[in-house]
């Protein structure tokens, strides 16, 4: 019990580290115009105006972000919960799921980015449970939650 609680704060940890990282990188590349804070409601028109121009490139590291860290958040959690490990990475990747369902209520996103969540979670879970069976050598490994 213990080392599953641990797995996904470790998990959780790793996820928002991936995510951090990789988005700083794209902010970077895609740096928001001088002056606009997004936090500021006075700037909401303006905010909507900049992620309506955002460039794909732009928005397929943001939703790869999400994905990759979930994944490797995922893997990090069942790997140190050892007997619980579906059921670590799965509220891993659950969390940083809830977390994208937020965030695409907090301001528009292109339909193809949500639809490309939706699909891509799912297999970024089934990834990991592979991944973790196959490092045990068991197929049926992690099978309990």
């Amino acid at each position: 019990m213990v080392r599953t609680a641990v797995g996904v704060v470790a998990g959780v940890v790793c996820l928002g580290v991936v995510v951090t990282l990789l988005q700083q990188i794209s902010s970077v590349m895609h740096p928001l115009p001088a002056g606009l804070d997004p936090m500021d409601p006075a700037d909401a028109g303006a905010f909507a105006d900049y992620v309506a121009a955002m460039p794909a490139g732009a928005w397929i590291v943001a939703m790869m972000s999400e994905v990759l860290g979930a994944a490797i958040g995922g893997l990090v959690a069942g790997t140190i919960a050892r007997d619980a490990r579906r059921g670590a990475s799965g509220a891993v990747v659950g969390l940083a799921t809830v977390g994208s369902v937020m965030n695409w209520t907090a301001f528009p996103h292109p339909v193809s980015f949500i639809v490309a969540q939706i699909v891509l979670y799912p297999v970024a879970l089934m990834s990991v449970w592979a991944l973790l069976s196959s490092r045990t050598g068991d197929a049926a490994a992690g099978a309990e939650s």
